[in-house]
């Protein structure tokens, strides 16, 4: 295909550049890279051709990957270790990408050795012990919008770091030379501290909602749910596991900070501390 031409290109020659026309586009249309400055990006330039060089993008159920699904695909995967280091990446072999949301098999042994089967429709997944991360292209274009606050690339390669010691339980590795002082303990304090009260919050929620379909007058607990609870900060998926809580707050930590820093801002200080940014103007 002609359209593929440069990528092929790109993870064949010994010179690889991302042509300065298409990374324009790709910084366009994700509007969180632009708080960078210039020296950033071009760092984030050169980490996403390491990238492209050195992982397969594969396209699945039919769907074709051009340049620019490439691109912004590893753009945003070199945001997360732009001023840490690709070898968090180092058990991820490649990408696959399906043009929507897929279906896992998910088997569970339950009393008496009985296996149990379920199916599960996803944007995307982080697979451990050297799998692949597989993304929902379609998840990952309607994501490059700011109002969506999600982003299932970051979401995924928050997780394929926090599984770089084996199961992901939402404390991620601290490097040498680049995490001097964080302490797990205090880490885990902290993390569980938020994700226990995002749990209670999204269970009263939940329980609003329903005494709201159950009675069909909501008007008065609405009322008194907006004057006891603040907007729920994180998608309420991260209510499902410390590791979920820690790759939602990823994304938003990256693309829609405001509310996080304002909810959870010892979430937000550790985030800050381990991947080395700030994404938020104080």
């Amino acid at each position: 295909m002609p359209e593929l031409q440069w990528l092929r290109k790109l993870l064949t020659w010994n010179k690889r550049h991302i042509p300065d026309d298409l990374w324009q586009s790709c910084i366009n249309r994700l509007s969180f890279l632009r708080r960078l400055s210039d020296d950033d990006l071009q760092r984030l330039k050169l980490l996403s051709e390491e990238l492209l060089r050195t992982k397969t993008i594969t396209g699945a159920g039919g769907l074709e990957v051009t340049d620019e699904m490439a691109v912004m695909i590893v753009a945003q995967a070199a945001l997360v270790v732009l001023n840490l280091t690709t070898e968090l990446y180092q058990d991820l072999p490649g990408i696959v990408v399906y043009p929507s949301a897929f279906v896992v098999k998910n088997q569970q042994r339950g009393a008496g050795g009985i296996v149990h089967e379920s199916h599960e429709v996803l944007a995307g997944q982080a697979m451990s012990a050297g799998g692949s991360i597989v993304l929902s292209w379609e998840d990952v274009e309607s994501n490059a919008d700011f109002w969506s606050r999600r982003n299932v690339v970051i979401h995924e390669f928050a997780h394929k770091i926090d599984m770089e010691r084996g199961h992901p339980n939402g404390c991620p590795p601290f490097l040498v030379g680049y995490h001097e002082g964080m302490k797990v303990d205090i880490w885990q304090r902290v993390f569980n501290a938020a994700f226990h009260d995002f749990n209670r919050r999204v269970h009263s929620f939940a329980h609003w909602q329903m005494h709201s379909a159950e009675t069909g007058d909501a008007s008065n607990d609405f009322l008194h749910h907006l004057h006891g609870q603040r907007p729920l900060p994180l998608d309420p998926y991260a209510a499902k596991s410390p590791a979920e809580f820690f790759a939602v707050a990823s994304e938003v930590f990256f693309v829609a900070p405001a509310q996080l820093i304002a909810d959870y801002p010892d979430v937000y200080r550790l985030l800050s501390r381990y991947y080395r940014q700030e994404t938020i103007a104080h």
